[in-house]
């Protein structure tokens, strides 16, 4: 036969594939429900890709399926604490604010110097290893050369400021240490100011 019969007759016998096919499809029914009566295990091709499971689709384990890669970001999450620009946050760091705190405690030069050289330093972050060292590095920046200042660290970080503040709260003169929020809603953050807490412990 050659290529122009069989496209004409290709073309000629397009109407009819429909039944043809159905056809083809039931006889294919047929022959396999025969051969299933004579062996029952038989399984015919289309029902055995019917019930063939799709292989799973397993690639081999690597390091980047069960490892966490950890840099720098570790070492600099307490530097936050001296540089909270890091994490966008406009303010000064814990070492910036206690050289301010001095600069506005008093004029006289000998109580600041009695003070640097007893900053207690307490709270979890203070457990950070270096901590103390990295502190007062800092504060030293803000002080002037060759100042004395000598920072210590608690006992128990986590609860001696805690413990401080009851032992100040169950003290006698405490009553006469503190103002009332009626008295800080009349005079602000002023009162502050003017108002002097004496550590009578």
């Amino acid at each position: 036969m050659r290529d122009e019969d069989w496209l004409v007759y290709n073309k000629m016998s397009k109407d009819n594939d429909d039944d043809s096919n159905d056809d083809d499809e039931s006889e294919l029914v047929r022959i396999s429900s025969k051969l299933q009566e004579i062996d029952p295990t038989f399984v015919s091709k289309s029902e055995a890709v019917q019930l063939t499971p799709e292989p799973p689709k397993v690639r081999p384990l690597t390091a980047e399926d069960y490892r966490i890669a950890i840099g720098i970001e570790r070492f600099r999450c307490p530097e936050v604490l001296f540089q909270p620009g890091m994490i966008g946050i406009d303010q000064a760091g814990i070492d910036e604010m206690v050289s301010i705190s001095l600069r506005r405690l008093m004029e006289d030069e000998s109580v600041k110097e009695r003070l640097c050289q007893s900053i207690l330093v307490t709270g979890g972050s203070s457990l950070f290893p270096g901590m103390i060292p990295r502190l007062e590095s800092g504060i030293r920046q803000y002080r002037p050369y060759l100042a004395p200042l000598k920072l210590v660290g608690a006992a128990d970080p986590i609860l001696d400021a805690w413990r401080g503040a009851a032992a100040f709260a169950a003290s006698s003169k405490f009553g006469k240490q503190t103002f009332s929020l009626a008295d800080y809603g009349e005079h602000g953050e002023n009162l502050f100011h003017r108002y002097n807490i004496v550590y009578s412990l």
